[in-house]
């Protein structure tokens, strides 16, 4: 079995950034610290709102190295996307 040193090579953990975005609907782009996008990921922590219309409706993609782009898709009335961004070495 695996653990997570060996899945980022063992290099362990050089940053955690987290963060959030509310919205209607549509795109909203946060800004954060410079990451080698190469060596991080993203994990959505929490997503709120007050309706549901579409399965899977928000997410929080790293379009570059300080933008973390935040979705929620056509439907949702108000939706919080909380995030991580782990950077490794």
């Amino acid at each position: 079995m695996s653990n997570l040193s060996e899945f980022i090579g063992g290099g362990g953990i050089k940053s955690v950034q987290t963060g959030s975005a509310s919205q209607t609907g549509g795109i909203v782009n946060v800004t954060i610290n410079a990451v080698n996008v190469n060596k991080s990921f993203i994990m959505i922590n929490r997503t709120n709102g007050t309706s549901i219309s579409t399965p899977g409706y928000r997410s929080a993609v790293l379009s570059n190295s300080t933008t973390v782009e935040c979705t929620a898709y056509a439907g949702s009335t108000f939706t919080t996307v909380s995030f991580t961004v782990v950077e490794y070495y």
